[in-house]
């Protein structure tokens, strides 16, 4: 568990911080054997359509919707092999409202019945979120580092 804590510590310590873009997120892995972190950021426009802070009642509804699709479909979304028997369970689920934007940082405890290694991701980001036009996404597995932009769904990245 030790090296897991480390490879998620080295991968999320290794992104650049800064002003986010609309429909633009950032989607980090990081496995060791069977165990794994993913961590996403993403900005709140993306996923509940606004930005400001939740009044209304009709605001408060479509956020929290948003966020329970996010925490429900997170295995929809980030689609490992089905024989690897994964469970994705959230860890941590925050909303950082600033006066003009927010962003929403959520991460997640993979554990699985086999290694990721020698296996394909499959993503659909957008088929939850239509506003999420490209996520990047970053990969440390055992020793396999990759990295690429998912713009549509079903883009896949192999574990080699």
């Amino acid at each position: 568990m030790l090296k897991v804590l480390l490879l998620s510590a080295m991968v999320f310590a290794a992104k650049e911080h800064g002003a986010h873009v609309h429909g633009a997120g950032r989607a980090s892995l990081a496995f060791d054997g069977k165990k794994g972190k993913i961590e996403l950021h993403l900005p709140a426009e993306s996923i509940f359509g606004f930005e400001y802070e939740a009044r209304s009642a009709q605001d408060k509804k479509k956020k929290e919707k948003a966020l329970s699709d996010l925490e429900t479909k997170i295995a929809e979304m980030i689609v490992f092999p089905a024989e690897m028997k994964c469970e994705i369970k959230k860890e941590i689920f925050e909303v950082n409202q600033g006066k003009n934007h927010a962003d929403i940082e959520a991460e997640f405890n993979v554990n699985c019945e086999q290694p990721l290694t020698e296996k394909t991701i499959a993503f659909h980001f957008q088929k939850t979120f239509p506003r999420l036009k490209k996520v990047q996404v970053e990969l440390l597995a055992d020793s396999v580092q990759k990295s690429m932009e998912v713009t549509k769904n079903g883009e896949t990245l192999d574990v080699k």
